[in-house]
């Protein structure tokens, strides 16, 4: 009987067990191989060869280039998305008129599907006829059109925002739930001990909510870092490649160029950094709650 019930737990886990390493093992290990291989499409062939196409990313100069694309990419949209769906959030867990429809309205870019919100914001930053520039010059803001995906840098700034347009309604609702968890009665003997607005948010709130937003940072951070649809639907890397994440840059490889060794190097070079900055942020919570 005692053996039963030490077996039975186990037993009922297997098929989730299965299913992961289907989904997960062996997707993962096939990149491995792939990434010390060359894989020809045309003949259905792998020939193994070592380090040569790690040797072949490093020593060129535009994986470094779309490496630092990436990272700054990753910091300014994740600083877009933290920063307004942290005010957001705050300002949706006060006593405001109208809370309920507000945050039901604020899901919205969220639910929509991201080609679609790709293809949306694509026509309405239009250099002649989108709505953007339209109201801009209605505003007296300026004087002529921009062309906000022809240039690079406008093009790179307009795919951050349409990212964290998508993303913050997300954010804000998981930190909604975050302010709301923290006990009312802190911010009673907070009070009861003179403290004001400020020193109630820095005391009370900010150490309440600490960890569902480290959380909620490492999640973003990977999310951002492995962004595609919205670049490819809005610029496709382009203009000259300074919107080319390294995501797009794997695409390119595998279904551009063909290239399957390459775009599985290039995998595994995202894994491992996402894996490094995983642990940088475990560690940084780790040490917050010692």
């Amino acid at each position: 009987m005692d053996k039963r019930r030490t077996v039975t737990p186990y037993l009922m886990m297997l098929p989730a067990v299965v299913l992961l390493l289907v989904l997960y093992a062996i997707p993962i290990v096939t990149t491995v191989i792939q990434s010390f291989s060359e894989v020809n499409l045309l003949t259905n062939t792998q020939e193994f060869i070592g380090l040569a196409n790690y040797g072949r990313t490093f020593s060129n100069s535009g994986f470094f280039d779309t490496l630092s694309i990436t990272v700054r990419y990753t910091v300014i949209t994740v600083l877009f998305k933290m920063g307004f769906g942290f005010l957001y959030a705050y300002f949706l867990s006060t006593d405001i008129y109208l809370k309920k429809p507000l945050r039901f309205l604020m899901l919205l870019p969220w639910a929509i599907p991201q080609v679609a919100v790709g293809t949306l914001w694509n026509w309405m930053l239009d250099g002649q006829y989108g709505y953007v520039n339209y109201y801009l010059m209605q505003l007296g803001l300026i004087n002529e059109p921009i062309s906000f995906l022809a240039e690079p840098v406008s093009a790179f700034l307009s795919v951050a925002f349409v990212d964290a347009w998508v993303g913050i309604p997300l954010i804000a609702l998981t930190l909604i739930s975050g302010f709301e968890a923290i006990p009312k009665s802190l911010y009673e003997a907070a009070k009861i001990d003179g403290a004001n607005a400020f020193q109630q948010f820095r005391d009370v709130t900010l150490p309440g909510i600490r960890n569902v937003f480290i959380s909620l940072l490492t999640l973003v951070t990977i999310w951002t870092f492995n962004s595609f649809n919205i670049i490819w639907v809005l610029t496709q890397g382009g203009p000259m490649r300074k919107t080319e994440t390294l995501m797009i840059r794997i695409y390119r490889e595998a279904f551009s160029n063909f290239d399957l060794g390459i775009s599985a190097t290039l995998t595994m070079v995202a894994v491992t950094i996402l894996t490094l900055l995983t642990l940088v942020y475990m560690r940084i919570g780790r040490n917050r709650d010692e």
